[in-house]
């Protein structure tokens, strides 16, 4: 009886182990993402792609974070330097792309078209609203820059 009950135990032992070490089948992968923000500082055709190659779950509020930094930095830009937001995102197909793993940049890179601003993930929750400040002013005079 005694060994009928061991044997009962470690068989219990060694099914919830496998049960639990199976169920781990549904591990988040990575994946391409990508979302659209329009009406940037309340502009019709202000728009911007936002894309990153990450899991759902660091995907989730990339987009809110990047749209509230865009535009609290518009809101406290002063004079000239408001339409300056307007002729980066105005009908010109801007993409942001979020990197995990930043090449040549810590927080931000901007390409000399104007069209393409990088950002580094870890900066998402750092200062965000001045380092979109800063890769604007290079996106609007065309020049590649980082920081």
């Amino acid at each position: 009886m005694e060994n009928s009950k061991h044997f009962w135990i470690v068989f219990l032992m060694v099914f919830t182990v496998l049960f639990i070490s199976c169920g781990n089948d549904e591990e988040e992968q990575l994946k391409y993402q990508n979302e659209t923000i329009t009406n940037l500082f309340g502009i019709n055709g202000c728009n911007a792609t936002i894309k990153g190659y990450m899991k759902d779950s660091e995907w989730k509020g990339v987009a809110e974070k990047i749209e509230t930094a865009l535009n609290a930095a518009y809101a406290i830009a002063v004079g000239p330097f408001t339409s300056i937001y307007g002729n980066v995102f105005y009908n010109n197909g801007i993409e942001i792309i979020v990197e995990k793993n930043p090449n040549g940049y810590i927080k931000w890179k901007t390409t000399e078209d104007g069209k393409k601003m990088y950002l580094s993930f870890y900066e998402l929750d750092n200062n965000l609203q001045s380092s979109v400040n800063n890769a604007i002013m290079k996106m609007n005079s065309k020049e590649e820059g980082s920081e």
